[in-house]
C-alpha cells in the first residue's frame, strides 16, 4: 500500500471516530479524497503553478476540517415515517426511516440536545417541529408568514447539515488561506459551459458540412466552438435579466377550449366532454358467443369524406388530447366521440342553411357543385346511400338491416353496432369479389371487435409536437403522469389534470420567465400586434421576416432549416469563408466599415461583427424591434403571412386580393381557410386557435372603434386620430388620451391571461 493510500485510509478512519455524521458515507469520502489527490498530481495541474498551489491549499483545508474534533455539536436531521403521503413526499422530499443510517438514528436518540428542524432554502429560516403539531401545519405556518409570502416558489427540503461541509463550488471565492488572487480566473476555468440542445447541435453540424468550404473535422469543430462561445455569452447576459416585468409579453389571451365550447358554440346534444370512452358501451356478448373481428377502416373513411365535403376541420382537443372537429360555418366544436355528435350536426337544418349561405356569398371557396341547400343535403344523401339507407316520404329504410325508422333516428341507426357490422361484412365481400387473391388494403386498418374499440385503437393524435406540452415545458413522467418543469411539480392523472394546471395563475407566472429565456437564447423575441390585440413571436437573425402566432411555432422555428442555415452562414462569414453581405446587412451590420447600425458600435472585423450579432442581447432586441416596426400588421397578417384583410370597427372585413367584404367572423374565417388566392393559409391545427383570438379581437376592435383602412396605419374612432408613434392597438387603449376620450364608458379591459382566468 502506497503512502497516499495510507493517508486516505487514515482520513477515513479518523472520520469514523467523529461525533458528527455527515451525508457522505465513508466509502464516498474515501473515493472523493482519492479523486482529489489524483487531480492534484495530474500533469496538467502540475503545469499550472497557480492552480496547483490553490488545490494543495484547499486539500490541506479539507484535512483540517475532517480531522478537527468537535464536542457538543447538535445533530440536526429529519426523518419521517414511510407512510407519508405521496403529495407530502413530492413537496418536501423527506427521507423515509429506512434510508437513515442506523448509526445516525442511534446518535439522534442518545444526544439530549438534538432537535428536529426543517430549513426553508428560500428564506434560510429554521422551522422547528412540535410533537403535537402535524408536519404540514408546521411548514404551512412558515409559508403563510410575511418572511416567505413574497417568494413565488414553495419549496422546503429536509436537511441534516450541522456544518457547511467543504464543497469546491462554494469555497472557491471564500478561501481564507493560500494564494487566492486568481480565484475568479479559476472559477471561470472550472465553470461548465451552457449546453446546446442535442437536436440543434446535430442540425447545425450538418449545416456546417453543407456550407463550409473546408469540410474537415477541424474546421467544423472550430465553427462549433465559435458558436458555443457566442452562445455562452448570450446565456450569461440572459441570466442577468429580470423577466418578471415582461410576463405579459408571452401570456396567452385565449381562454380554455371547454369555456368556449360552453359559451360561444351551438348546443351539443352530446354533452360528455370529459371522456369519449363512456359513450354507448355495447352490451357484453354471451360467454359462448363467437367473437367476430371486422374491418371498420372503410366506414370511417366514408365518414371523414363527408365531413371534408361539409368544410369541417379535424384537430386535436387541447384539454383531452383527443380528436375533435370544428365547423367554422356554424362556430361549432365537438369531440369525435363515436361520430354521433358531428354527424348529428352536419345533418341538422341549421348547418345546411349556414354552409349554403356562405358558399353562395363567397365564390372564392371551391365547392363540388352549385352551393344550394339542396346540393348540401345531397352530400348527406350520398353518405346514406353508402350505408344502404334510403330516405322515404314517412321516414327511412335500411336495406342491410331490413328495417324502417324515423328520420330523427338516421344517425343513431348508421352508428348502431349491428348495422356497422353488416356494412363491414358487405364491404369486405365486395373487396374480395373484385380482388380474390389480393391482400387487404393497408388503409382498411386493423381488425376490431366493434366500432367503439376500433375508434379507441386508431386516430390517436401524435404528441411529438403537442403545443400544450411545448408551450408549458411539460415532460412525460411515467404512463399517467406529467412533470411541469416550470412549477417543479408532477401531475398525476389524465390530461385534464395537466390542462387544469396550466390555466392556473401560478403556472402562468412561473412559465413566463422560462418562455422568455428560451426565446432570448435562440435569438427570438416576443412582440405585440400593431392593429390587433395579442402577442406574436419573431426571429431577430433570419434574413427574411419570420413572425409566428404561437410559442410552439417559434420553438419549431428554432430547429428549422432556414434558421439553422442563417446561423451557419453567419459563422462561415466570421471564420474567413464567404462573407454573406446580404445576411449581415439584414442584421444591421455595415460591411464597408464594420459598424453595427442598430447599436452604433464600431467593430474590428467580420469575426467580431458576427460574434456581436449572435451574442448581444441588446443588439437582438433592437433588431427585433426594427423588424416589427417595418412590418406592422394585425393578427390576420401573422397567421396568413401577408397583408390581405382590412377592417373597420370590427364589423366589416375587406379582402384586398379578391375585393370581397365580409360582415361576420364565420364568413371571414371560411374565406381565409378555404379561398385559393392566398399564398399561404393557416394550418388546420391552428385554425381553432386563430378563431378564438380573432373572436376576442372583433369584440375589442368594435368596442374601441378601430379602423384599419390602410395597411400599417390604424385609426382610433374614439379619439378620432391615428395612433401615435410607438403605439399599437393595446398600448393605445391603455393610454391616458384614450381613457379620457372614452370617459365614463371606459373600463379596465382584460388583455392578458391573468385577467381572463
Amino acid at each position: 500500500m502506497t503512502e497516499m493510500d495510507k493517508s486516505i485510509d487514515g482520513i477515513a478512519r479518523d472520520m469514523s471516530e467523529l461525533n458528527l455524521l455527515s451525508f457522505r458515507k465513508l466509502d464516498d469520502v474515501k473515493r472523493l479524497a482519492k479523486h482529489f489527490r489524483y487531480v492534484i498530481n495530474h500533469p496538467s495541474t502540475q503545469e499550472c503553478a497557480v492552480v496547483h498551489r490553490y488545490l494543495s491549499n484547499l486539500d490541506q483545508l479539507h484535512k483540517s476540517v475532517f480531522l478537527s474534533k468537535r464536542d457538543g455539536v447538535e445533530v440536526e436531521y429529519i426523518f419521517t415515517t414511510e407512510k407519508k403521503s405521496s403529495l407530502q413526499r413530492q413537496r418536501f422530499n423527506s427521507l423515509p426511516v429506512s434510508e437513515v443510517p442506523e448509526l445516525l438514528k442511534a446518535e439522534f436518540l442518545t444526544v439530549d440536545n438534538a432537535k428536529q428542524v426543517h430549513i426553508c432554502t428560500e428564506c434560510d429560516v429554521e422551522i422547528e417541529l412540535c410533537d403535537d403539531t402535524p408536519l404540514v401545519e408546521c411548514l404551512q405556518k412558515h409559508f403563510s408568514s410575511d418572511a416567505h409570502l413574497p417568494k413565488l416558489k414553495r419549496e422546503s427540503i429536509d436537511v441534516a447539515e450541522p456544518i457547511a461541509l467543504p464543497k469546491m463550488s462554494r469555497r472557491l471565492s471564500a478561501l481564507e488561506s493560500g494564494d487566492n488572487h486568481n480565484a475568479e480566473q479559476i472559477i471561470q476555468l472550472l465553470k461548465p459551459v451552457e449546453r446546446l440542445d442535442r437536436t440543434f447541435t446535430a442540425v447545425l453540424e450538418a449545416a456546417f458540412v453543407r456550407l463550409l468550404a473546408d469540410k474537415s473535422e477541424a474546421s467544423i469543430d472550430a465553427a462549433m466552438r465559435f458558436y458555443q462561445e457566442a452562445f455562452d455569452k448570450l446565456c450569461k447576459e440572459t441570466n442577468t435579466i429580470d423577466f418578471s416585468t415582461q410576463t405579459g409579453s408571452v401570456a396567452p389571451i385565449i381562454m380554455s377550449i371547454r369555456d368556449n365550447v360552453n359559451q360561444n358554440f351551438a348546443a351539443d346534444a352530446n354533452r360528455n366532454f370529459e371522456s369519449e370512452d363512456t359513450e354507448q358501451v355495447p352490451e357484453r356478448p354471451a360467454k359462448n358467443a363467437v367473437k367476430k373481428y371486422r374491418y371498420y377502416g372503410p366506414i370511417e373513411s366514408i365518414t371523414i369524406k363527408l365531413l371534408l365535403n361539409h368544410k369541417l376541420l379535424t384537430l386535436v382537443d387541447d384539454r383531452t388530447g383527443k380528436l375533435a372537429f370544428f365547423c367554422a360555418a356554424c362556430e361549432y366544436y365537438t369531440l369525435r366521440f363515436r361520430y354521433d355528435s358531428v354527424l348529428g350536426h352536419v345533418f341538422s337544418d341549421t348547418h345546411v342553411h349556414n354552409l349554403a349561405c356562405i358558399m353562395q356569398a363567397d365564390r372564392s371557396i371551391p365547392f363540388s357543385a352549385a352551393p344550394t341547400m339542396e346540393r348540401v343535403r345531397e352530400l348527406n344523401v350520398e353518405f346514406l346511400r353508402s350505408h344502404y339507407v334510403n330516405e322515404e316520404a314517412d321516414g327511412a329504410y335500411c336495406a342491410l338491416c331490413k328495417l324502417s325508422f324515423e328520420r330523427e333516428s338516421i344517425v343513431a341507426h348508421v352508428l348502431d353496432e349491428g348495422h356497422l357490422g353488416r356494412l363491414s361484412d358487405k364491404l369486405y365481400r365486395k373487396m374480395r369479389a373484385s380482388n380474390p387473391d389480393g391482400s387487404v388494403p393497408e388503409e382498411w386498418g386493423p381488425k376490431s371487435l366493434d366500432w367503439t374499440k376500433f375508434l379507441a385503437s386508431v386516430g390517436k393524435p401524435l404528441s411529438g409536437r403537442d403545443h400544450v406540452v411545448v408551450e408549458n415545458f411539460i415532460r412525460p413522467s411515467g404512463k399517467v403522469a406529467n412533470y411541469c418543469s416550470c412549477c417543479d411539480m408532477t401531475l398525476k392523472g389524465p390530461r385534464q389534470v395537466l390542462f387544469n394546471h396550466i390555466r392556473q395563475k401560478k403556472h402562468l407566472r412561473n412559465a413566463a420567465p422560462h418562455k422568455l429565456s428560451t426565446l432570448y437564447r435562440n435569438h427570438c423575441r416576443p412582440s405585440e400586434y400593431y392593429a390587433s390585440f395579442g402577442n406574436y413571436y419573431l426571429c431577430a437573425v433570419c434574413p427574411e421576416y419570420v413572425a409566428v402566432p404561437s410559442f410552439a411555432a417559434i420553438v419549431e422555428h428554432f430547429e428549422s432549416a432556414g434558421h439553422v442555415e442563417a446561423i451557419a452562414k453567419l459563422v462561415r462569414s466570421a471564420l474567413g469563408g464567404e462573407v454573406d453581405e446580404g445576411l449581415l446587412s439584414a442584421n444591421g451590420i455595415r460591411v464597408a466599415d464594420w459598424t453595427c447600425e442598430r447599436c452604433s458600435v464600431p467593430l474590428a472585423d467580420a469575426k467580431e461583427a458576427v460574434h456581436h450579432v449572435l451574442s448581444s442581447v441588446q443588439h437582438q432586441s433592437a433588431a427585433a424591434e426594427a423588424r416589427a416596426r417595418a412590418n406592422r400588421g394585425d393578427i390576420i397578417a401573422v397567421y396568413m403571412r401577408g397583408n390581405y384583410v382590412l377592417h373597420s370597427d370590427g364589423a366589416t372585413f375587406h379582402c384586398a386580393p379578391c375585393d370581397s367584404t365580409f360582415s361576420s367572423i364565420r364568413s371571414l374565417l371560411m374565406h381565409l381557410v378555404y379561398a385559393e388566392h392566398f399564398d399561404e393559409r393557416p394550418a388546420a391545427e391552428g385554425v381553432f386557435r386563430f378563431y378564438l383570438e380573432l373572436k376576442h379581437n372583433v369584440a375589442m376592435l368594435a368596442r374601441n372603434r378601430y379602423a384599419y383602412s390602410e395597411f400599417g396605419t390604424l385609426r382610433c374612432g374614439v379619439c378620432d386620430a391615428q395612433l401615435a408613434e410607438g403605439e399599437n392597438a393595446k398600448r393605445h387603449v391603455m393610454s391616458p388620451r384614450h381613457k379620457e376620450s372614452m370617459g365614463a364608458g371606459y373600463a379596465s379591459l382584460g388583455l392578458d391571461a391573468a385577467n381572463m382566468e
